[in-house]
């Protein structure tokens, strides 16, 4: 499971999302950490994201060869979904309220353009685990294909990697 290390950068940026928001509206956290500069806010969660992107990218490569068991990576991909679930709600709460004035409608949108550099870095852990699984039969082509899709899917790709995950064990218990 140590090797899966570099997957808790993935789980890292959309908490570092929310932590940024938390401080942008507290004046003590923006005024002594950020320096009251919005810029440095988005350069710190861009390099944030460029770090767990090259985790992610790394993870999948080194999973794809086959050097990892399909089962870690399914519960992997797995936990990244369901851990980040309390980051996600409070971005998606947050967000809604902005939507609610004109003065803060942009900050809504650059939530959603955050939600889904968030949701690529999960996604591609998640493909990964689904095409190892279909590749160890634990599913047919057919759902890898809708699988691989709904990775990439708010919500649905949590459900999904909760199946697929099941599905791979099952797989290995029966093969015992």
């Amino acid at each position: 499971m140590k090797k899966f290390v570099p997957a808790l950068s993935i789980v890292l940026f959309p908490y570092a999302v929310a932590f940024v928001l938390y401080g942008i509206f507290s004046g003590f956290l923006m005024e002594n950490i950020f320096q009251d500069n919005i810029y440095f806010c988005l350069f710190i969660l861009l390099i944030i994201w460029l770090v767990a992107l090259i985790c992610a990218v790394s993870t999948c490569a080194v999973s794809l060869m086959r050097k990892w068991d399909f089962v870690e990576l399914c519960r992997v991909n797995m936990l990244i979904k369901t851990i980040s679930i309390p980051a996600y709600l409070f971005t998606f709460i947050f967000g809604t309220v902005c939507m609610l004035t004109i003065f803060t409608f942009a900050i809504s949108v650059i939530l959603m353009v955050l939600d889904a550099m968030a949701i690529v870095l999960s996604g591609l852990i998640g493909i990964s685990a689904v095409i190892r699984s279909c590749d160890n039969k634990a599913i047919s082509a057919r759902e890898t294909f809708f699988y691989g899709i709904l990775q990439f899917v708010f919500c649905a790709d949590v459900i999904t990697s909760i199946i697929v995950f099941r599905k791979s064990k099952k797989k290995v218990k029966v093969n015992v």
